[in-house]
């Protein structure tokens, strides 16, 4: 007892902040917004086999084709700012469930189309009305109702449902138009959206519950909302922002170009079947998971301060994976190629998309951010009519669309280049 008396006391330094325990509520709440954007991507990706065989019935061209896949991104791109303004006012658990409630809604009324006029509206409002409020509110959820460790695990999921819905989509959708036609495949989609969105309706908890999701570290869950957003004049100067913009245009117009119109390049052009078809692209979307989980791993685990460079290499190699597909009758080699272009472009994607949270400035990060989105909201409007523009052109050949996505390859290439080196600034986003 004399000697633990006499000795002094160690220095002790400051503790860790202990990681948060994940509760059941937030395992809870991460899965219904998976659940939910499952939904999204299922809606938005379906289309592309759907309108293969709607084009059948209706003799519509392949720009008007485009012009159906591009109708919903101009309705998405339109409507972001109203969203972000009602999901404000009215909290984001009524904006989402609502979002399910009207693909539902939609999707009933697509499979009503006797004209391609009709489904080109629908197709906007499904962008406008359905889809501009879930992604938003559901980064808003998380934001909120999560401990700051656990976000980006958390966000790192929900984005993993694009690649999970790119394999579920042609597995589901083929056999159910092979066997029932386009009508029937709205309607699933319909009664699937139903049900999601009662489980969003009785999981999400209201936003006047949030803390209950969280440990105590109500801090944490402050740190979204403590930074007030600068406006978008104080921004648009920004060289860098501009460039991510322009970036993010270019490797979303081919990823979409890809997504929309490979269905109908394997069917019209390839001559495969549907099942067929089916399998190549769910094979696609699995490499498109591996692609978005794997490679954001090893960028940042390897790469992390040269992300230029991937940007460039990978997305160049997605395009000529691409182009290479193009070269081949063989279904075995088709299928390979396609599915390294799938997983360049989710790792070229994944990591331009790091860049914001990495470099953007907290108190700039929201106009930032909504520049770099509206770049990618901009190449899935203008890539699918101008790969339908350019299939007419070619007379049903598909040559010139791989070309096209060797320019785009290209160019992510070159403009990467200019990306500057990271410089830490005060109240950054790490």
């Amino acid at each position: 007892m004399d000697d633990e008396r006499v000795l002094p006391k160690a220095v002790e330094k400051p503790a860790a902040k202990a990681k948060s325990k994940v509760s059941a509520r937030t395992i809870t709440l991460v899965a219904a917004l998976f659940l939910g954007f499952i939904m999204i991507y299922f809606d938005k990706n379906a289309i592309g086999i759907i309108l293969v065989s709607m084009q059948q019935d209706f003799g519509f061209s392949n720009v008007q084709k485009g012009m159906v896949m591009s109708a919903f991104f101009i309705g998405y791109a339109a409507m972001q700012v109203p969203a972000g303004i009602l999901n404000t006012k009215l909290g984001s658990k009524p904006i989402l469930t609502f979002a399910m409630a009207a693909i539902a809604v939609f999707a009933t009324l697509a499979g009503f189309a006797k004209a391609v006029m009709f489904i080109i509206v629908i197709r906007f409002l499904a962008g406008a009305i359905a889809h501009s409020g879930y992604a938003p509110s559901a980064a808003k959820e998380v934001a909120t109702k999560l401990p700051l460790d656990q976000r980006t695990l958390a966000q790192g999921i929900l984005i993993s449902a694009s690649g999970i819905a790119g394999i579920i989509v042609p597995l589901v959708v083929s056999p159910v138009l092979a066997d029932y036609g386009w009508q029937r495949a709205f309607w699933m989609i319909a009664g699937a959206s139903v049900i999601v969105g009662i489980i969003l309706r009785f999981v999400l908890p209201s936003d006047k519950k949030k803390k209950n999701l969280t440990t105590d570290n109500t801090d944490d869950v402050a740190v979204a909302e403590e930074v007030p957003a600068a406006k978008l004049r104080e921004v648009i100067s920004e060289p860098f922002v501009w460039l991510l913009g322009v970036l993010n245009f270019t490797i979303n117009a081919m990823m979409y170009g890809m997504l929309n119109w490979m269905p109908s390049y394997l069917i019209q052009s390839v001559g495969l079947s549907t099942i067929v078809q089916g399998h190549i692209t769910a094979t696609g979307g699995a490499a498109f998971l591996v692609g978005a989980i794997g490679g954001s791993y090893i960028v940042g685990k390897f790469f992390f301060g040269k992300e230029k460079t991937v940007i460039g290499i990978a997305g160049m190699l997605g395009a000529l994976s691409l182009f290479a597909a193009s070269m081949s009758t063989d279904t075995g080699l088709i299928t390979v190629a396609l599915s390294l272009g799938e997983f360049f472009c989710a790792t070229t994607f994944v990591t331009l998309m790091s860049l914001p949270v990495k470099r953007f400035a907290a108190h700039k990060f929201g106009p930032s951010y909504a520049i770099v989105a509206t770049g990618g909201i901009l190449g899935g409007i203008v890539s699918p009519t101008l790969i339908g523009l350019l299939v007419d052109m070619a007379s049903g050949a598909y040559f010139m669309v791989f070309i096209y996505f060797v320019i785009l390859g290209a160019l992510l290439f070159v403009l990467s280049r200019f990306i500057p080196k990271h410089k830490p600034v005060e109240n950054e986003v790490n």
